[in-house]
Order: structure tokens, then sequence, then C-alpha cells
């Protein structure tokens, strides 16, 4: 692949070819796929060039492996695609979502004393790893609505060090407003971090925006097939990669080599998935409202959601993504549970972003952890839904909603 520096290619080819360029000569090739490098510890052709590989860099300027828990070829590889991808200065890779998650907390100064301004409609295990780990750890966290139109105002008065939310919220899939939080936080002083798993750099990239962190579980529409679990966290200033990188090594929450070629493969189908998942989930959610077991259908592709203008804004036109909430108008657990129960093609899941449509439960599964009046608080009621919808003939996916709510 050869390649202009005056003229990048656009996101999809991107994500086809990699970062890379496949760089062949007369006397050597280079193979289309990169191969994986599963090695533990890494030589060097002498002790000055292993002395230069212990600071990460050879003389050259080449990227240097000693020890797997500092690096691979593969995950390195990654992190170039995803940095690229999103715009940023650098991306660190992780073992899992979560892992990721820490690392940014970290990563944005949370330390005793600091104080964290956090949507309230975080992923549950988010908001729990916040109650367990920071607040011991003498970190003020604040749970706001960060939808509401005067969210810059309130950044204003709270004055916080750190600024956490979600592109698209789990799982009422409810958006924020980019421009006025990143906005507010640079008047304030505040670092800012997105996790943008749900909208993946095919609908939005953050950076672009004013975000200093974004965050994504690759295990989701990034892998997208179900057999890895990964993270990663892109920055939008080196500064903030090196500290990244230094908590991944400390933390040794590296991704394996083996992990970072399966999402590396996924990639190079997003584009094709997401494409097809967006126009799947738009047609399900014009299904799913007009069916008469439904109360509510949250999806903000569709023109009565509150924040449908805001959305065809921010993301890539006529995408709104793979994901929606619905409501049982039988509010209860038994209800959610004879509906999953009689399913036959859509899967009873806890993941989402696959190339299968997934069902789960939020208050069985993401938001158990949470009260009851807190998932009332926040909108998750005892009748509430949430779909990750797959690439599959739509026709078959409705076919089988439609059979278990019948």
């Amino acid at each position: 692949m050869k390649r202009d520096e005056q003229e990048p290619w656009t996101l999809d080819t991107l994500l086809v070819h990699g970062s890379q360029q496949h760089a062949i000569t007369e006397h050597s090739g280079i193979p289309t796929v990169q191969p994986i490098s599963p090695s533990t510890t890494y030589l060097h052709a002498d002790i000055e060039t292993l002395d230069h590989a212990f600071g990460g860099e050879l003389p050259s300027g080449e990227k240097a492996y000693v020890y797997a828990r500092q690096g691979n070829p593969n995950a390195q590889a990654l992190e170039n695609l995803l940095a690229e991808a999103e715009h940023g200065a650098g991306a660190v890779v992780f073992g899992s979502g979560m892992a990721a998650i820490h690392a940014a907390l970290l990563t944005a100064g949370l330390t005793p004393g600091a104080k964290i301004l956090v949507a309230q409609d975080l992923y549950g295990p988010t908001i729990g790893m916040l109650r367990s780990l920071f607040i011991p750890f003498g970190v003020e966290v604040m749970l706001r609505d960060l939808c509401d139109p005067g969210v810059g105002e309130m950044i204003r008065d709270e004055q916080p060090d750190v600024i956490y939310v979600e592109t698209l919220s789990n799982p009422l899939v409810k958006l924020i407003d980019l421009h006025a939080i990143s906005a507010a936080a640079r008047e304030s002083g505040a670092v800012t971090i997105i996790d943008s798993t749900f909208a993946t750099p095919y609908l939005i990239r953050p950076i672009e925006h004013g975000f200093d962190l974004v965050i994504h579980s690759a295990t989701k529409y990034m892998g997208g097939h179900g057999d890895t679990t990964a993270g990663v966290v892109i920055c939008a200033q080196n500064a903030h990669a090196r500290q990244a990188r230094s908590y991944a090594t400390m933390l040794g929450a590296m991704l394996s080599p083996f992990d970072a070629f399966l999402v590396s493969r996924g990639l190079k189908t997003l584009p094709l998935r997401m494409e097809r998942q967006c126009a799947n989930t738009l047609e399900v959610a014009h299904f799913l409202q007009q069916h008469a077991s439904i109360a509510r259908v949250h999806y903000p592709g569709l023109p009565d959601h509150p924040q449908h203008e805001l959305a065809a804004r921010l993301f890539r036109r006529n995408s709104f993504g793979g994901l929606l909430a619905f409501e049982l108008k039988e509010q209860s657990r038994e209800a959610a549970f004879r509906f999953m129960s009689r399913l036959q093609l859509c899967l009873p899941a806890t993941t989402l972003g696959d190339v299968y449509t997934e069902v789960s439960y939020p208050p069985m599964s993401s938001h158990r952890n949470l009260t009851p009046a807190e998932r009332q608080k926040i909108g998750i009621t005892d009748g509430c839904m949430r779909l990750s919808v797959g690439i599959e003939d739509v026709r078959d996916i409705i076919r089988d909603l439609e059979q278990a709510l019948e």
C-alpha cells in the first residue's frame, strides 16, 4: 500500500490496510497479514543495543521489545492503527475494557483529594469501580445527569478535576453533547474521559471534539465476533499516552499477541458491520415502536428521540449505532424472563457489538449491583431490555422478536 502523506486514507481504507505501509523491496516481501509474535522475551545483537531496548527505542528510533509485559509487535501495530483511526497522539491496548477504564482514570490524575464528575447512567461496573477503588482512596465522586442542557454551567459550578462520560449511555443510549462538555472542561482545567465503545470511530471521533482520553472495550464492535477480550485508551496528548503505558506495564494489564491479532482482524470489517448494524437497528426500532407489547423504544435514530437532532449532527450520516433499548408494557422481571426464554435466533447474552443479535436484561446483568431505586432514578425499569442488533437478515431478527413478544 503506497501512501501519499498529504492525503490520508479514509477510515474505511485505513482499517482494512492498517497503519503501516507494505514496504515490499526487490529482494524481500512482507506478508499482507502480520504474523503473531507470542514470544515472552526478545534478543538483541549486543548489550549496547539491549541497553537502548530497555528504554523502548533503538538509536534509529525504531520501537524495541525486551519483555512481553512491556509490549509486543502485534499490540504495537494495533495501537498505531487505533491512534490513527481516532486521530490521537498515541494509544495503549489492555487485556480488557475494565483494565483500560482503570488506567484511564489513573492517567487523568485521579489521586486522593481529586474530584470527578461522572455521568449518572454510566456502565454499572464503571460506577462500581469508582465506589470500591477510588472513593476509599479519597476521591470525591459526583454522579450527575450530564445529558442535561445546562451541563456546561454545571461543570463550571462544580469545578471537577476529571470528567467521565459515555458517547452513548448503557443501556438507554442517551447522547451527550461533546462540544458543551469539552468546552466547559477546558475553561475549568478538567481532564475529559469518554467511553466511546458503542459509537466506535465509525460514528464519531471524540478527540476531534476536544476530549483528552477515549476508551473502547475492543471486546465489542472492534473485535466484533465474540472471540476476544480487549480494551484501549487513545490519548490526545503524548504525555497522557506515556502515562497510560506506564500504568499498563506496572499493572500487568497488557494485551496478548493473539488477542491483538483478533482485534486487528475484526477492525478490517468494522465499517461494513457497522453500516449493516446501524441499518438493521433502525428498522428493528421502527418495528418495536409499533408493537402492542412495547411501551417505549430508546434509539437516537428515531425522530421522536429527544436527542435525535444532536445525534444527526454528531454522527456519520444516517447512522445512529447498533444498540437500542425498549421497555415491555408488562413491567416485571417475570415478563422479561419469559420474553428472553422464547427467543430462538437472538442470543440471551451479556455482551454486545458482535455479528450476532444479542439481548440482555440490565437489572440482571450490567446494572445488577445498583439498588432498584438507583436504577429507577436513571430510567432503567423492571421491563427494560437491551438489544444489540447483529448483521443477520433483519427480517429474521424481526420475526424472532415478534414471536417472542407474542
